[in-house]
């Protein structure tokens, strides 16, 4: 009994879909989910010291059929250091799947377990099938950033299955790339545009440049 029918938008909800090829058959998908920090402002306004938020996640292909679900949670503390980089930024969550090609839809469900407040969200995504491609350069999905962050950052991000994150290109040296979601930047921030690009059949590296 995952998602209702009709859009929940009492939580605004932003959604990112990224795709990288872990090898001839499977696709690691980052998926990057920001709500803003104001929510759990009004659960810490109403004297709570911590809050609770569940997401509920569920991937179908383009037969209806269920392919992945995910059931997680975010446990914030709603302090005083906490609830000043709340008025000042989202909260981020960043989880992924391994999915073959095809066309897939994402469904999540968040709830404020504090508030009750809910929000839906559903889109659909294609993972394409780089193997198939002859012609061009072969390329991951972009991404466009403006921050790196430790992992386990509890404002950004749950900490994930270290399966997961050893699997997840956005994640090197210990800091996570936090995709820009809403697509919003700043001059006084770096830009960080990411993506692999992947070579086919060759025995030897070619020199590749990104311009």
């Amino acid at each position: 009994a995952l998602m209702l029918e009709n859009p929940v938008t009492e939580i605004t909800i932003a959604m990112e879909v990224n795709y990288f090829q872990l090898n001839r058959a499977e696709y690691f998908i980052p998926v990057a989910i920001k709500i803003p920090g104001n929510e759990l402002a009004l659960a810490r306004r109403g004297g709570a010291s911590r809050t609770l938020i569940d997401f509920i996640g569920e991937v179908k292909d383009d037969f209806g059929n269920t392919i992945q679900n995910l059931r997680d949670k975010l446990d914030i503390k709603l302090d005083d250091a906490t609830a000043a980089q709340l008025a000042t930024r989202p909260i981020q969550y960043e989880t992924g799947f391994t999915l073959l090609p095809g066309k897939y839809v994402l469904k999540f469900l968040i709830r404020d377990s504090l508030t009750g407040r809910m929000g839906t969200y559903q889109a659909a995504f294609t993972v394409p099938n780089l193997m198939r491609e002859v012609t061009k350069l072969p390329t991951s999905s972009v991404v466009l950033s403006s921050q790196r962050v430790p992992l386990g950052d509890a404002i950004y991000s749950v900490q994930q299955k270290i399966a997961a994150e050893a699997a997840n290109p956005l994640v090197y040296d210990g800091q996570k790339l936090i995709p820009s979601v809403t697509r919003v930047f700043s001059k006084s921030r770096e830009l960080y545009v990411f993506l692999q690009a992947y070579e086919r059949g060759a025995t030897t590296t070619q020199p590749l440049v990104a311009f």
